[in-house]
């Protein structure tokens, strides 16, 4: 089967070049090659950000239990109001619970607001990816 052209092809002669000259590179494998520095190195900064990321939420889940024990709550009681376990809460305060997620973590602010509080978390240096610490 033909291809047919009903328009005169928009693109000039460098750009059809180009074109044909990723064609190319794709066909032979050349196009996205990287090289095995570049791997480790993407590898590494991907490892060094999950580790900060871990740090960052070890630190909400330490910070959460000094907020928990202000109010005067046991762990089943934060537990109870977010629709998890006591375990879950006994891990997330020691810093041990990879599985904070965004949803949790808002799940545990509003249960502390439902008590009337206005809970403020602090970001610590490093932490963020300007580096800068801020009270909010």
């Amino acid at each position: 089967m033909t291809i047919r052209r009903y328009r005169k092809d928009p693109r000039d002669g460098d750009q059809c070049a180009a074109d044909e000259e990723v064609l190319r590179r794709f066909e032979a494998g050349e196009f996205l090659r990287v090289t095995q520095v570049a791997e480790r190195a993407a590898m590494e900064s991907i490892q060094r950000r999950n580790r900060s990321r871990r740090e960052l939420v070890a630190t909400l889940g330490k910070e959460l239990g000094v907020l928990r024990r202000a109010h005067g709550l046991t762990q089943a009681q934060v537990a109870s109001a977010i629709g998890t376990n006591k375990s879950n809460i006994c891990r997330l305060e020691s810093g041990r619970y990879g599985g904070l997620t965004v949803e949790r973590l808002i799940a545990v602010l509003e249960a502390f607001q439902v008590l009337g509080d206005q809970p403020r978390l602090v970001a610590r240096e490093g932490a963020a990816a300007g580096g800068t610490s801020r009270r909010g």
